[in-house]
C-alpha cells in the first residue's frame, strides 16, 4: 500500500512544505484581519504556529488516504474566518485569494536562485547540487498548489473568490457538507484516476516559466528527484 520511499531530501521538502502551508493560512488570516475580522488574532492565526492551523481532515485524514493511494501525503490546514465580521462580501474573496497568492510568491522566491540572471546554476549541466533540486521541487510544488487552490469548487479557495457572485440560496446549498465532500472527492478521483490529469498543471508551469525566463526542465527535474526519488 505504501508506494513511497521516504528519503532525507523528501522529508526536508515535507518540512518545508509545512511551513508553506502555515504561510498560506497566515496570508488568509492576515487579510481577514485587515478586512475586519479581529477573531483571527485571538485564535492565534497570526503567530505562524503550525499547531494553530492543524485540521483533522486536511492535515491528517486526506494525507493518509493519499499516502495509501501511492501519492505524496502533503498536509493541508485551515483557518476559521468569521465572514460576518468582514467589511463586505468582497473581502471574503480577498481572503480566499490571499492563500494562493502566497503560494505564488513562494514559487517565485524558491525559483529566483535558479533564474539564469542569478548565474548560480548551469541549467545545462548533467547533474546539479542537491540544493538546486530542492529549490526546483519546492518552486514546482508551490506553483501546483497555487493552481490547484484556484479551481473554483468548494472547499477550495477558487470557489471562495467567486462565491460572492452567487445568490444566498445557491451559496447555502454549495456549503452543505455533502456537496463540499462530493465536489472534493470528485476532483481527487479525477486527478488520481484519469491519465494525464496533471498535464494542465505542467502546461501552465511551462508557460509561466517561459514568460519569466525560468528553466522549467530544472524545476520539473527537481520535483521528480525530491518527491519521487527519480534519477537526475
Amino acid at each position: 500500500m505504501l508506494a513511497l520511499q521516504f528519503t532525507p531530501l523528501m522529508l526536508a521538502a515535507l518540512a518545508a512544505y509545512i511551513m508553506c502551508v502555515c504561510l498560506h493560512e497566515f496570508a488568509h488570516a492576515l487579510v481577514a484581519y485587515w478586512g475586519g475580522d479581529r477573531s483571527v488574532r485571538d485564535k492565534g492565526y497570526l503567530s505562524l504556529d503550525p499547531t494553530r492551523y492543524i485540521d483533522p481532515v486536511f492535515s491528517l485524514l486526506i494525507p493518509a488516504i493519499v499516502l495509501m493511494m501511492g501519492g505524496f501525503p502533503l498536509p493541508g490546514a485551515a483557518v476559521q474566518i468569521n465572514a460576518g465580521a468582514l467589511r463586505s462580501e468582497r473581502w471574503n474573496a480577498y481572503v480566499s485569494a490571499a492563500g494562493p497568492a502566497m503560494n505564488f510568491i513562494l514559487f517565485l522566491l524558491f525559483a529566483a536562485p535558479l533564474h539564469p540572471v542569478a548565474r548560480l546554476v548551469d541549467s545545462y549541466a548533467a547533474s546539479q547540487p542537491t540544493w538546486v533540486y530542492f529549490l526546483g521541487a519546492m518552486s514546482t510544488l508551490n506553483f501546483i498548489v497555487t493552481i490547484f487552490n484556484l479551481i473554483p469548487i468548494p472547499p477550495l479557495d477558487g470557489f471562495g473568490i467567486i462565491e460572492h457572485t452567487f445568490d444566498h440560496e445557491t451559496r447555502w446549498k454549495l456549503h452543505q457538507p455533502q456537496v463540499v465532500w462530493a465536489c472534493f472527492a470528485g476532483l481527487m478521483l479525477f486527478l488520481f484516476a484519469i491519465p494525464g490529469s496533471m498535464r494542465p498543471f505542467v502546461f501552465m508551469l511551462e508557460q509561466m516559466c517561459a514568460a519569466l525566463g525560468l528553466p522549467v526542465e530544472l524545476l520539473l527535474a527537481g520535483y521528480g528527484v525530491v518527491f519521487y526519488n527519480e534519477s537526475p
